[in-house]
């Protein structure tokens, strides 16, 4: 989720991620969808080699443990490079400081009770999209916005479509992911 929202925000609220520009966005995306989407499946997949989970659809909760500690490393380390390098701004700081704290929390949350990492990441997207169209008004959020909300039910009903979470599953994730990015940006932002 994070490429798309700073995909998302280069196009329609390109002031938000600024001062990234046309001449640097690919470099940024680039590294951005390397650490938080490619090395995370890299991880997963190599746990599955390894057989250190037994399915790469992690339906045991126990086996969810390892590979979302992975994840929370990758996103750390991203988190990292955009808070260890003040010239990307205030919101990349943010944005990437409390997608990570949602990971870890949906890790630490793993080890007593499974929730969907899906849901939380599309709920994520959705509070800082909310966010980031009241905040800056030249922004051209509202359709995105609507966008995110329709993707966000797509996820969750087809998480439950496909057995993979509870209803009650859905929601907690949905409610930590929402919750904790809409805090962060209000609060920080």
């Amino acid at each position: 989720m994070a490429t798309l929202l700073v995909l998302t925000l280069y196009f329609f609220a390109p002031s938000v991620i600024l001062p990234v520009g046309q001449s640097s966005v690919l470099a940024v995306v680039a590294i951005i969808f390397v650490l938080t989407y490619l090395l995370p499946i890299v991880s997963v997949l190599m746990l599955k080699v390894t057989n250190s989970i037994s399915s790469i659809r992690l339906e045991d909760r126990k086996e969810r443990l390892l590979p979302f500690s992975f994840i929370t490393m990758w996103y750390g380390l991203a988190s990292y490079f955009f808070i260890s390098k003040p010239v990307f701004g205030v919101n990349f700081m943010v944005m990437f400081g409390a997608m990570t704290v949602t990971i870890l929390l949906i890790t630490i949350v793993t080890c007593f009770y499974k929730i969907s990492a899906h849901s939380a990441g599309t709920a994520g997207l959705l509070a800082f999209l909310l966010v980031f169209h009241y905040k800056y008004l030249d922004s051209m959020l509202f359709i995105p916005l609507m966008v995110a909300l329709v993707l966000h039910g797509l996820v969750c009903s087809s998480r439950l479509y496909l057995n993979s979470h509870s209803p009650s599953e859905v929601h907690f994730g949905s409610l930590l992911g929402f919750s904790v990015n809409l805090a962060a940006a209000l609060l920080i932002l």
